[in-house]
């Protein structure tokens, strides 16, 4: 199950499929608005917050949660409750697959290497005067970016095909990168 939460128009609703887990049907069931106004919100944030495509997912920690919190809920004082956390934790479970999981390993390895890049100072010296980092050192990681960005590229490319081979949609039809 692939689609558990599809974003139309920057707004979130859950499959068909979604509705048949207890964790995303408490949240839609708990909503007694008409038009659903709370679930569509707490299913975004879901999507916005787990989700290996978000828009957000080249934030980190605290940030990632204030920008899609405000960006949702127009602003950051909202928490999620026991309910929104275990459809997280189920949103999860269900969506990550080898791929996937290798995929967010990959972009925090990245994350820290970005933070290194940012972080290397070649004026820094050690007790002996001798620089800590080496400038050949320096240059010779930076050859090797590149390399790091078009492997997360491919690693970002195999998961979408995988997304793709495994999406289904209403009818049993598959998706393929035709239809979309």
């Amino acid at each position: 199950m692939r689609n558990l939460l599809e974003i139309n128009n920057n707004l979130a609703s859950p499959s068909p499929q979604a509705l048949t887990i207890r964790e995303f049907k408490q949240l839609y069931n708990r909503d007694k608005n008409k038009g659903k106004e709370v679930a569509v919100k707490e299913l975004a944030y879901i999507y916005f917050k787990c989700n290996h495509n978000s828009p957000y997912i080249i934030y980190e920690g605290n940030e990632k949660e204030s920008k899609i919190k405000e960006s949702i809920f127009g602003d950051t004082k909202w928490k999620p409750d026991s309910d929104v956390k275990a459809a997280c934790d189920r949103y999860l479970k269900l969506m990550d697959t080898h791929a996937v999981l290798l995929l967010k390993a990959a972009r925090k390895s990245v994350k820290k290497l970005e933070k290194y890049f940012e972080d290397i100072d070649l004026t820094i010296l050690d007790d002996n005067g001798k620089p800590i980092y080496s400038a050949k050192d320096l240059v010779a990681n930076l050859t090797k970016v590149g390399d790091v960005v078009m492997g997360l590229s491919k690693l970002e490319e195999l998961v979408k095909k995988e997304d793709q081979e495994k999406a289904v949609t209403r009818g049993g039809v598959e998706v393929n990168k035709y239809n979309e």
